[in-house]
């Protein structure tokens, strides 16, 4: 099978690192602490990850620790070019997104390294703060927002990150492609779309026996009870929700859905079809 992985690989591991995608904003980036009226506070930002990071399970080092706060800088200075995340402050953003990305740590077995596949993912979350951690994990990532796909291969260069396959395709199109079609061990989606509608992004992606990892909030319930002929449609079977609380005390979830039958070919249908009649 070709192997999708390789070609993001970097060769130059010297680099020095450019922190902001898209526009030149001028001067010196290491020095500029504050960008369009937001404060990008590295030390705030790293202490808040080492604090909580024991919660997730997982240990970072300090080259890891070094690599999330690059990561976070460059999210905050690139979100001025390209609309990646609403949450640009440093204790905010340690916890919203790389604390509760690093939640998927429980999944990933140090002794078995599976693949997932993260859909729609934005600025790169959950995978890069994952990738980073898991460096001797594969990852897949896809992304149908031109400039977004672009700052994640743009984020994973600079941060010298080589264990992410990224690719430009909807969701609804990368599940009939033979590169993805049941091929990962885990699916993942987070801040994505309804899980009816999840269900038929990315269950077809996920191999026999596999789980799809919906990462939800506070109202994970509701969006358990409408899913229910959209599981059994895409060969899905709630297995079980794993609830947790950030420390800033919103409730999260991850809704664990097994892989149990294959899906129909025609599934998932097209953006229109998922739209207008949704399971």
């Amino acid at each position: 099978m070709f192997d999708f992985f390789k070609k993001n690989k970097v060769e130059d591991t010297k680099t020095p690192v450019k922190l902001t995608y898209g526009e030149d904003r001028g001067g010196e980036q290491t020095e500029d602490l504050t960008l369009d009226g937001v404060q990008i506070d590295r030390n705030l930002f790293a202490h808040t990850v080492e604090r909580y990071a024991p919660r997730t399970g997982v240990d970072i080092s300090e080259e890891m620790l070094e690599m999330l706060t690059d990561y976070y800088e460059m999210v905050v200075r690139s979100n001025a070019n390209v609309n990646l995340t609403a949450i640009t402050e440093a204790k905010d953003f340690a916890i919203k997104h790389i604390i509760d990305s690093l939640m998927l740590h429980q999944f990933l077995e140090p002794n078995h390294k599976k693949k997932l596949m993260d859909v729609g993912t934005g600025a790169g979350l959950p995978t890069i703060p994952l990738a980073i951690t898991h460096p001797n994990h594969k990852f897949a990532v896809i992304e149908s927002q031109n400039k977004r796909y672009e700052f994640v291969k743009f984020a994973c260069t600079n941060l010298n990150v080589c264990n992410i396959g990224i690719n430009r395709y909807r969701a609804e199109e990368a599940g009939h492609r033979a590169l993805y079609r049941e091929k990962f061990e885990f699916a993942t989606a987070r801040a994505v779309a309804p899980l009816n509608v999840l269900c038929e992004y990315c269950l077809p992606m996920v191999m026999m026996g596999g789980y799809f990892l919906a990462m939800k909030g506070a109202n994970f319930r509701e969006e358990i009870d409408a899913a229910d002929n959209a599981m059994f449609q895409l060969g899905g079977r709630l297995e079980e929700v794993r609830e947790y609380e950030l420390p800033t005390g919103e409730q999260r979830a991850i809704v664990v859905i097994k892989k149990v039958v294959p899906c129909r070919r025609n599934l998932p249908r097209s953006a229109a079809a998922i739209k207008k009649n949704p399971f």
